[in-house]
């Protein structure tokens, strides 16, 4: 019989987040994907949060959102879109931003983050780790 040493460490699947971007602006949405994906993400992409909930209704495995607050194609914004994921799954992270509307008091449900954009790519990345520790 052959020991087995304990010091070796224990092989964990390689399972990469997925992450939704609710972004209405087409440069913007690219640009966050593209930085999601360098970071080794898994993402999902919306044009507004309509969509955005057709597709967490088909796609059970999103972790985090992260989401613009104004989106006029949609029928709601942002923080409405943050309140019916929570509402929904509590098991999911919403990151918000903006460049123009701060949130009121009451506008960010529990388990929610705000950031004014433009935000930077290591910023991004580090709220999004933050609410995949808390899921």
């Amino acid at each position: 019989m052959i020991p087995i040493p304990f010091d070796i460490p224990e092989k964990k699947p390689d399972i990469r987040a997925l992450i939704l971007v609710v972004e209405d602006e087409a440069l913007v949405r690219m640009m966050l994907v593209d930085v999601l994906d360098d970071a080794g993400f898994k993402v999902m992409e919306a044009a507004h949060a309509d969509e955005a909930l057709h597709i967490l209704a088909a796609a059970p495995d999103v972790q985090v959102v992260v989401t613009d607050v104004e989106m006029p194609r949609g029928s709601i914004n942002g923080f409405e879109l943050a309140r019916r994921v929570r509402e929904d799954r509590q098991d999911i992270g919403v990151l918000i931003s903006s460049g123009r509307v701060a949130p009121a008091p009451g506008d960010l449900p529990e388990g929610t983050y705000f950031v004014e954009k433009p935000v930077s790519p290591d910023r991004l990345l580090e709220l999004i780790r933050a609410l995949l520790l808390q899921g």
